[in-house]
């Protein structure tokens, strides 16, 4: 799907009639929790904070997605590569928290339990849930939260009484909104445009290396290495093992080419010149046995080395689009 596709659905929306709501994500004993948070607008207009908020969030909504190339595909996450300005979408089988609590809040819309001064504090929210929508449609954003984004009471603020023209001490703890966001929800699907902070903020370590582990199973009914758990040994590396996880979920090689048509590409292929693998006696089986010869073994089963039809050129490339 092209990023166009998205971006038109989504200002389709925009442009009609919307609310917002606000969730907070506390710390708290138990984990992660959410509650709602009451938005107080002034009866007599003075103060619409859910206006200003809806204007801030659909605005940086347009900004991200004026950055996009509108002709790019979205990209799967477990094909992520070094792309910048990229969308991805999530479409690993263990989802997150994180991503299943927007799921639940757009299934439900409920208020559920609501953030309470009395109970709850400031400095617990390490995150907020923005929906804007209406009946037929939302989009659900999760914003992270920062210890800089709360001003304690315990530091001394001053704030102006302008009819009195002093100066008083501000003694409640602020919050601080900027309009951003890590990922969103749209149409039950999850689109990610910070693939770092989301790492971060959803603990993927420990997804990704479930999800490397089923590669490795699958490389292993290959029949193609000689011992197949030195791949478990960089698992540590979520880089390297981000790498085995599009083995498994993207691969072009994997369960469409041969063991032989595959040995033979490494051995005709200039990169494997200064690059070699290793093979047994019976030259059907690679040896891994060093983290280099691991990493050329990812980047053939990825299929990242192309020849050029037109100049005959060897290429490595990472970020590749079906044509």
């Amino acid at each position: 799907m092209q990023i166009r596709k998205i971006k038109n659905e989504i200002e389709e929306m925009l442009g009609e009639e919307l609310g917002i709501m606000l969730y907070a994500v506390l710390r708290s004993e138990e984990g992660k929790i959410i509650k709602f948070v009451n938005i107080a607008d002034e009866e007599d207009d003075t103060d619409n904070t859910s206006s200003d908020l809806l204007i801030g969030f659909t605005d940086i909504i347009r900004n991200k997605f004026a950055v996009y190339n509108e002709d790019d595909e979205v990209i799967k996450l477990s094909s992520a590569d070094e792309r910048k300005n990229a969308l991805y979408y999530y479409d690993l089988d263990e989802l997150p928290l994180e991503m299943e609590k927007l799921k639940e809040i757009s299934n439900t819309l409920n208020i559920g339990e609501i953030f309470n001064f009395r109970a709850d504090s400031l400095n617990q929210i390490i995150a907020l849930i923005v929906v804007i929508g209406n009946e037929n449609h939302n989009l659900i954003m999760y914003k992270r939260q920062y210890p800089v984004n709360l001003l304690n009471r315990d530091r001394y603020m001053l704030t102006p009484i302008p009819h009195k023209n002093r100066m008083k001490r501000f003694d409640q703890d602020i919050l601080r909104v900027d309009f951003n966001y890590q990922f969103f929800l749209w149409n039950d699907v999850v689109y990610i445009s910070d693939i770092e902070k989301m790492e971060k903020i959803c603990s993927f370590h420990d997804i990704v290396i479930n999800e490397a582990r089923t590669s490795i199973q699958k490389i292993e009914e290959m029949n193609i290495l000689d011992n197949v758990e030195v791949l478990n040994d960089e698992l540590d590396d979520i880089t390297f093992a981000r790498k085995l996880t599009r083995i498994y979920k993207d691969s072009k090689v994997l369960g469409r080419v041969s063991n032989q048509a595959i040995i033979e590409f490494s051995m005709q292929h200039h990169y494997f010149k200064k690059n070699p693998l290793k093979l047994t006696d019976s030259k059907d089986k690679f040896i891994l046995d060093t983290k280099r010869s691991k990493e050329t073994f990812i980047k053939l089963m990825n299929d990242d080395l192309l020849t050029s039809q037109l100049t005959n050129f060897d290429y490595e490339s990472l970020a590749k689009n079906n044509l």
